[in-house]
């Protein structure tokens, strides 16, 4: 899904594309539930994900290279910017 829209497209065509998009995927995961990407979940207070598997599982998400996966990690930002 590209997240960028064009200056002559309105924010309602956006909208409205992403939810066809939305709706094109929940259909597939009702289809082909054995296909369908499982969210992991962890119950509050009882433990917490890894930050090697949350990396793993956005990155296949939304389909993100290392580059791209690191540009979002915002410990890289504060090494490369000198931020705290």
């Amino acid at each position: 899904m590209i997240l960028v829209r064009g200056r002559r497209q309105s924010l309602d065509v956006v909208r409205r594309r992403i939810i066809r998009e939305t709706e094109a995927a929940l259909l597939y995961g009702l289809q082909f539930p054995e296909s369908a990407v499982r969210i992991p979940t962890v119950e509050i207070g009882r433990g917490i994900f890894d930050s090697t598997f949350a990396a793993h599982f956005w990155s296949r998400t939304l389909g993100l290279d290392e580059m791209e996966l690191a540009a979002l990690d915002p410990l890289n930002a504060q090494r490369s910017t000198g931020c705290a």
